[in-house]
């Protein structure tokens, strides 16, 4: 099997990527936009003991989708196992054993969404209240979204991983198709029962809990229908799915626990920082959850060219073309880094207009410029790392990002960014700060690991 790494190639496995997570991260970015407009009348009528302001219900919404991130970066292990897997065996030309890792990751993704629901609905006081260090206010709002969402999660966590699977295996346009249809519905819902348009009742944070799970549900019934009718890449027999054979799962979770740890130590790291923001203060907390949100528009760019390079360095390292996927993360790096040092260069210059988006409260306002000033530099490093560590992982290098992402969330993102912040007393400033520090730590590690490793596959 011949596969291409040329800019083409590239641009056709990763667009469509772009473009299906920027439907999913724009629709949380509007999200906390209606969150943060929400009239303080309003949240006094829904949650009448606290006291509730429309910077409350942005963090508290900001803090449950955090949560979501965690539990989706936990449920990689299935993604990412039999991604990279299916892969290898594309690669290979062996379709049909393809096929058969689709159908028994589905499976035993199932039996873990209905525990993952449970833990949501049942916790969700304790995750607001201990984990995150939140105010009565934040946690009202935040219990009340996430024990809603929590009555959908088996349709939404189903149809992560199958839209996740397809995606790496190189079937960009489904997950895209995908992606904008549910987020379609989503955002409509979500205006039409946040502010109780027309004759739809006002349920503030509520109603876009309703409107996510809705929308998912729908989702997830119609991938399974596009995927069971071969209309995609990848395909499954009903005894694949139904059939347990212990050999497939458990060369699945060997090959995806590497990633898995990788992506979940950073993620892990990231909800202990928003405990240190949430007990920095109302205002800290607000301004460290609009950053937050911004760089997840960012991060779609690289997310997509990371997984393409995922997709196209495994198939060549499948196909036994190393020098191509050599070649092609050249590209990837030259492409990815010109267009996120535009981005940061124009976040930096004008950041008071991406924060006043989301809030006018003048000390989130103030802190919130300050601190994205220095999050935009950290999104050269940050990008650069996606594209190498991802194609490591093309080409069997599975663990040594985990060790950095351990490494690096311990050191730099808990330690030194408790330091700057409480102790150096540069709030959340200091927890960027720290952030810099381990992405450029990741980056030039990961670039000299994945070097090596070429040397190693061509000498």
């Amino acid at each position: 099997m011949k596969t291409k790494a040329g800019f083409g190639a590239i641009l056709k496995t990763s667009i469509p990527i772009l473009v299906d997570l920027a439907a999913q991260i724009v629709m949380w970015t509007f999200e906390i936009n209606f969150m943060g407009h929400i009239a303080a009348s309003s949240l006094a009528r829904i949650y009448p003991d606290v006291e509730a302001k429309g910077v409350d219900a942005l963090t508290a919404v900001g803090d449950v989708i955090h949560i979501i991130v965690l539990t989706c970066t936990a449920l990689l292990i299935f993604v990412f196992g039999t991604t990279i897997i299916i892969n290898r065996l594309i690669g290979s030309g062996k379709k049909h054993e393809a096929d058969h890792f689709l159908g028994q990751a589905l499976f035993t993704t199932m039996f873990t969404a209905i525990g993952i629901s449970l833990v949501w609905y049942l916790f969700a006081p304790f995750i607001f209240k201990v984990l995150l260090g939140a105010s009565p206010a934040v946690t009202a709002i935040g219990v009340d979204y996430f024990r809603t969402l929590s009555l959908f999660a088996p349709f939404i966590i189903m149809n992560f991983v199958a839209i996740g699977i397809v995606r790496g295996a190189g079937d960009t346009h489904l997950s895209m198709i995908a992606a904008l249809f549910v987020n379609s519905i989503h955002l409509v819902l979500a205006f039409l029962l946040i502010f109780g348009i027309y004759r739809f009742p006002e349920l503030g944070p509520r109603g876009s809990a309703l409107a996510a799970g809705i929308a998912h549900t729908i989702g997830c019934l119609f991938t399974f229908s596009i995927i069971l009718r071969g209309r995609s890449v990848l395909t499954f027999r009903w005894r694949d799915f139904t059939s347990i054979r212990r050999k497939s799962i458990a060369k699945v979770f060997k090959t995806g626990l590497p990633i898995t740890l990788e992506q979940l130590a950073w993620v892990v790291g990231m909800t202990i920082v928003i405990g240190y923001s949430n007990r920095l203060g109302a205002a800290p907390a607000a301004a460290h959850m609009i950053i937050l949100t911004i760089q997840r528009l960012f991060s779609i760019l690289y997310q997509a060219f990371g997984i393409g390079a995922l997709t196209l360095v495994g198939q060549l390292y499948g196909a036994e073309e190393h020098d191509h996927a050599g070649k092609a993360t050249a590209k990837f790096f030259w492409l990815v880094g010109s267009v996120v040092f535009f981005l940061a260069a124009l976040t930096y210059f004008r950041a008071y207009y991406f924060v006043i988006v989301f809030t006018s409260e003048s000390e989130v306002v103030e802190i919130c410029v300050r601190a994205l000033k220095v999050a935009a530099l950290i999104q050269i490093p940050k990008a650069l790392s996606y594209v190498y560590s991802f194609s490591l992982r093309g080409v069997g290098e599975n663990r040594y990002p985990m060790y950095l992402a351990i490494f690096g969330v311990i050191i730099f993102e808990i330690m030194l960014g408790y330091t700057l912040a409480f102790v150096v007393g540069l709030s959340i400033i200091g927890l960027w700060s720290a952030q810099g520090f381990d992405e450029l730590f990741k980056m030039s590690l990961a670039v000299r690991r994945f070097r090596w490793r070429l040397r190693q596959l061509t000498g």
